[in-house]
């Protein structure tokens, strides 16, 4: 009899088997052949139980004759390389952060340093200039106040207070009278015209009676002649209205009185008068 075939609607005759097949999803069979190719790279490690099983599958799918497709071994190799990969990175941006962490520290501990350094230099040299405006100032101070004191010193003053003026710078009698007389009580004080050196203090025999000659600080002498009594000695230095005698009536004297000469330079005598004026003393 012959053999019919169905060909109705319903499923057709399955066609005559030829052995059991495996069907093995590629994501699969990619995953597990990279495990296993893994496994393999791992040498004589150890195998946990997992990659023991991954193995064992892999063997299997390859004993079935399979091919895995490359692309997806390549992906998955990758994206175990890339996992490392980004270990490595982690641990090396960590290793860089602490890096400049510490780089950043010594920086700032650099520049407050360095700042500080420029505030204490700045106020070092604030201090030296403060110092130094002080010092110059001190310095001014002290030029001033020697230069008061010097024009103190040199300054010009009158011989006797409370007199009258008698006979003057000019002829008398016939002959030359060098000085200026001023007409005043017995005892009254005598004091030196400004600051200078005492180089006679005694008795005249040219009729001065006791004289007294000072040399001022410009070279000029003074003679104050008559006197009732001297109050320095020779090599004495007197200032401008220090008490240098009494006056009196002694020499060639008609009635008490000082005699005034001024010897500019120690030369020839000129008229006290007209000299004192040009020096600020009125006589």
């Amino acid at each position: 009899m012959p053999t019919r075939s169905y060909t109705g609607r319903h499923r057709p005759a399955a066609k005559p088997s030829r052995g059991r097949r495996l069907v093995v999803p590629v994501a699969l069979l990619s995953s597990t052949v990279a495990a296993g190719l893994v496994i393999r790279d791992a040498g004589a490690s150890e195998l946990s139980p997992e990659a023991a099983s991954m193995k064992n599958i892999s063997e299997s799918v390859a004993g079935l004759g399979l091919v895995a497709d490359p692309d997806a071994v390549a992906a998955a190799t990758a994206n175990r390389a890339g996992a490392r990969s980004s270990r490595d990175v982690a641990r090396d941006a960590t290793a860089l952060i602490a890096t400049a962490s510490a780089s950043a520290q010594r920086s700032a501990a650099a520049a407050q340093e360095a700042a500080t350094a420029k505030v204490k230099a700045a106020a070092a040299a604030k201090a030296a200039k403060a110092a130094k405006a002080a010092k110059a100032a001190k310095a001014e101070a002290k030029k001033k106040a020697a230069k008061a004191a010097l024009a103190k010193a040199r300054r010009w003053v009158s011989p006797v207070a409370g007199y009258t003026l008698t006979s003057g710078y000019g002829m008398r009698w016939g002959k030359m009278h060098p000085a200026q007389d001023l007409a005043c009580p017995v005892g009254s004080p005598v004091h030196a015209l400004s600051s200078g050196t005492v180089v006679f203090a005694g008795w005249s025999n040219e009729g001065y009676g006791n004289l007294v000659k000072i040399r001022y600080w410009d070279g000029t002498v003074s003679w104050m002649a008559h006197n009732s009594r001297l109050l320095v000695s020779v090599g004495e230095e007197v200032g401008p209205g220090q008490r240098i005698a009494y006056s009196g009536s002694t020499g060639n004297s008609t009635g008490p009185h000082v005699h005034l000469e001024i010897h500019p330079e120690d030369g020839g005598a000129v008229a006290p008068v007209r000299w004192l004026a040009k020096r600020g003393v009125t006589i």
